[in-house]
């Protein structure tokens, strides 16, 4: 767990209310529930119901779904309002492609005459990154294909893979709750097809250092797809690490990546992503993807890609976010994991069922679920929102524990 800071919250009056729940505490020797639940009640600040989140209704703090709370980058609604009336065409954008492989450093390719993608491109993309964790899974996970992943761990991949027949070794996390790459590369055997890093981890939030990364792909077999899934490295601390596996890809033929406009874009409701790779990689996952991102979405996410005030802003309310998460889950005594995504996982050591359940039901908050999705019994993943939503949530919180 994070060292703990010792932090106290202050009234105007220089009143604090930390030690008044503590002399009450000392004074009493023993207290009932229901008075502990009292002074919970007048120390746990606001509730949900005047909080105005952008994009969800007023009084609803969701911080379940790890969508960037300041709304859209101005460039993208312009993009957006620009072809409002054009999207009865099936105009496509064709600078995107170029400017994700400049972004990435990977060649960049000439649209061909009538083609719907640039032959040869390095990149491919798909409504939401998800579609490219679909298209990998239907590409190389078929008949008895066995790919590898760490657990918990997001298993995107596996959950396409299954009902094609596609097999699994689930490698637990190492301590700290970084993926043991050292055991993923041991699980390799002569039937997988795929590893999989999330990078950083979901639900963790814990980031597999660049170097480890370029190491494990020197030295698994070339013939084993090594797929790193980036959705959220954009919210890294250190710039370096933002530049992720990519340049991997110019001499490994074998490693795949995908990221996401939904995160550190802000555009979770247009459904835009996409994946890097050698062409030849490229051209199999178009031949196995269902769809593509529309006029709209991919107009957007050119525009929104440009935006690096708003990128830097994205990350600020998200590093504050969980400063504060941070400082409260220390004063609290709750266990948590630092986090170099958008998100925390937070051990609450009560039923994460019944905690997710009372903060919806009954403060209209929600968070995600890590005992229902991953089989963390006593386990929370929340995502970093608007100040407001944050405090919103602390002070539900706080209420469930004393009350469940």
């Amino acid at each position: 767990m994070a060292d703990r800071a010792e932090t106290t919250m202050e009234a105007p009056s220089g009143f604090s209310r930390r030690g008044f729940i503590k002399g009450i505490l000392a004074g009493a020797g023993a207290v009932s529930l229901g008075s502990y639940e009292a002074v919970a009640q007048m120390i746990s600040g606001p509730n949900a119901r005047p909080v105005r989140g952008w994009g969800v209704p007023e009084g609803l703090v969701r911080l379940s779904g790890n969508e960037m709370p300041i709304g859209p980058s101005p460039r993208a609604v312009e993009a957006v309002l620009e072809n409002v009336y054009s999207f009865n065409r099936y105009n496509r954008n064709r600078d995107i492609y170029a400017r994700i492989a400049e972004r990435h450093g990977l060649p960049v390719v000439e649209w061909a005459p009538n083609s719907f993608t640039p032959p040869g491109a390095w990149v491919t993309l798909g409504c939401g990154s998800s579609e490219v964790l679909y298209a990998v899974a239907s590409a190389y996970l078929r008949d008895g294909a066995e790919m590898v992943e760490a657990t918990p761990g997001y298993a995107g991949v596996f959950r396409v893979a299954e009902p094609n027949g596609g097999t699994v070794k689930w490698v637990p996390l190492a301590s700290g709750f970084q993926q043991d790459l050292d055991a993923m590369k041991a699980a390799i055997t002569e039937n997988t097809r795929v590893v999989v890093i999330t990078n950083p981890g979901n639900p963790t939030g814990v980031l597999v250092p660049s170097d480890a990364v370029k190491k494990f792909v020197q030295e698994v077999p070339s013939d084993v797809i090594v797929f790193v899934d980036e959705a959220y490295i954009e919210f890294s601390k250190n710039p370096e690490d933002r530049i992720g596996a990519a340049p991997l890809i110019l001499d490994h033929p074998n490693v795949i990546v995908a990221r996401t406009f939904s995160k550190i874009m802000g555009m979770a409701g247009l459904g835009v992503g996409y994946g890097l790779a050698r062409p030849e990689v490229i051209e199999k996952l178009n031949q196995n993807k269902g769809g593509r991102p529309s006029m709209l979405s991919t107009n957007a996410a050119a525009a929104g890609m440009e935006d690096h005030d708003y990128q830097d802003r994205a990350r600020k309310v998200t590093w504050d976010g969980q400063e504060y998460f941070s400082s409260q889950f220390d004063e609290m005594g709750i266990d948590y994991v630092p986090s170099q995504s958008s998100f925390m996982l937070i051990n609450v050591h009560k039923d994460a069922d019944e905690v997710v359940r009372k903060l919806r039901e009954e403060y209209n908050v929600m968070v995600g679920n890590g005992k229902r999705r991953w089989e963390m019994d006593t386990w929370l993943r929340v995502t970093a929102g608007l100040q407001e939503e944050n405090e919103a949530f602390m002070a539900a919180l706080k209420k469930v524990l004393v009350s469940s």
